[in-house]
């Protein structure tokens, strides 16, 4: 019976100072360089997410001229009625 690898080995080349301070910024997270990565790795495409969502936004804003609070409660009633 074969067992499969849930993870992936890859191998990267960094500046000294970068790597230097991958591990020190990993030791004070007190996780493994595999996991501090990994997190940096989740992090930054949620927030690539949350951007993408931000301008969604934004457009809608500008679509529907919307400027305040007040204006969407006024859409939010006018939709209502």
């Amino acid at each position: 019976m074969k067992i499969q690898r849930t993870t992936h080995v890859i191998s990267i080349s960094i500046p000294k100072k970068t790597a230097l301070k991958l591990e020190k910024s990993r030791q004070i997270s007190g996780q493994s360089r595999s996991a501090f990565i990994s997190s940096l790795i989740d992090s930054a495409s949620e927030e690539k997410r949350w951007q993408r969502i931000y301008q969604r936004g934004a457009k809608t804003a500008r679509d529907f001229k919307i400027t305040s609070e007040d204006d969407i409660d006024h859409i939010l009633h006018e939709a209502k009625s």
